[in-house]
């Protein structure tokens, strides 16, 4: 089991980009879910969730794996709970190729769609090459819904 470390909130250091101000780990320089956060309260929970899933054994998958498992819950979710997911893949995988930003409503997922949802803002060079065949796969989920 990998050896992780939790955040605490006065872990949590301000600083400004493009205009915002947004809050980082001091001692993490790594991009991840909680770090950079909009607040540092809910960076904490995604960060802390995210280091305690990597501690469960998750983050042993490599990306296109990670990716993967993604597209096969996206493609086997009841009731069409995969379609929001699916279609953001697409968008992505489709030129321009626009990146999937950290930047969404989290009030607007469940578990476990949230968190697959921050997955992807890691996984867009991933999405870039995803083999034709689960492309269509994901389109033909979309239309059918």
């Amino acid at each position: 089991m990998p050896l992780v470390r939790l955040a605490k909130l006065e872990d949590y250091q301000s600083f400004e980009m493009l205009g915002c101000t947004k809050y980082r780990i001091t001692w993490c320089d790594k991009l991840c879910p909680g770090n950079p956060a909009d607040d540092p309260q809910s960076g904490l929970q995604e960060f802390n969730d995210w280091q305690c899933s990597i501690a469960a054994g998750h983050e042993q998958l490599s990306r296109n794996e990670r990716l993967a498992v993604i597209v096969q819950w996206c493609l086997t979710a009841p009731g069409g709970m995969g379609v929001r997911l699916a279609q953001l893949i697409i968008t992505t995988h489709k030129p321009p190729r626009p990146r999937i930003g950290m930047e969404f409503d989290a009030t607007q997922y469940l578990e476990p769609e949230l968190a697959f949802r921050y997955e992807l803002a890691f996984l867009n060079d991933e999405i870039w090459k995803l083999p034709a065949q689960e492309v269509l796969e994901l389109q033909n989920l979309i239309m059918g819904n």
